[in-house]
């Protein structure tokens, strides 16, 4: 059997993530639109080969090696991290040099769930990983069968729906103290988004190698915030990242 997370360490390590959020930056701000970044040769192999299709793959083995979620649900990621002071998507990205932004009430509503993955850091930020899924799917029944932490889609402490205003789609909001990431279960078209007037494709400063590591990066060990390890002594030596 493989060594996944047990649920009372998941339900740690979303306590340490909500403790650092809100130590961090309490603040909460309105998210229009969710993205996704990646290099020209990804869009054009969309367009010229799949119609247009956006088509989930398997989750690489970024973050908490022990998450249940590497390697066995398929999904997208979209980046979810407002700019602290621009309240803003970031002007540059690490993974490709061309945006798809996507209306967020596309991708979190009141027909979807959501599950608390995972909360790690690499080298100075710290991630929060959520899954959206739809009720039922299969990769529904997997976050529930391996104890992933099902959030209050209304009331949790990162991404959250607001309360309607009686007329188009419910607001949503995301925290401002930690960088939240959001792992998509169902497929999307571009076209459709398009069509819809709910996306739409961007330019964007790369930075770094431009694209995402193939196997995705292991969470940092030497850190005491998001690593269940005792061993690691960030805090004690004053570090403490965002």
């Amino acid at each position: 059997m493989p060594n996944y997370l047990t649920a009372e360490e998941i339900q740690e390590l979303y306590e340490r993530c909500a403790d650092f959020a809100e130590e961090t930056d309490c603040r909460y701000a309105p998210i229009y639109q969710m993205w996704r970044d990646k290099p020209d040769h990804y869009w054009r192999d969309i367009f010229q080969n799949k119609r247009g299709a956006m088509i989930p793959y398997i989750k690489d083995f970024n973050g908490d090696q022990r998450s249940a979620i590497n390697g066995n649900i398929k999904g997208l990621f979209f980046g979810c991290a407002l700019d602290r002071w621009r309240l803003q998507p970031p002007f540059f990205s690490y993974f490709g040099n061309q945006r798809l932004l996507v209306d967020s009430d596309l991708v979190l509503n009141q027909s979807k769930n959501l599950y608390f993955a995972d909360f790690y850091c690499h080298y100075q930020y710290h991630y929060a990983t959520l899954v959206v899924t739809n009720p039922g799917s299969k990769q529904d029944r997997f976050c529930q069968e391996h104890d992933l932490y099902e959030l209050d889609i209304f009331d949790n402490p990162f991404l959250y729906l607001g309360e309607s205003r009686g007329y188009g789609p419910n607001p949503v909001y995301v925290t401002l103290g930690v960088r939240v990431e959001i792992f998509v279960t169902n497929r999307m078209n571009i076209y459709h988004l398009f069509n819809s007037r709910k996306g739409r494709l961007i330019n964007v400063q790369p930075r770094g190698r431009g694209h995402s590591h193939k196997n995705g990066i292991p969470k940092k060990e030497v850190c005491d915030i998001c690593n269940l390890n005792p061993a690691s002594y960030s805090r004690r030596m004053g570090y403490f990242w965002y």
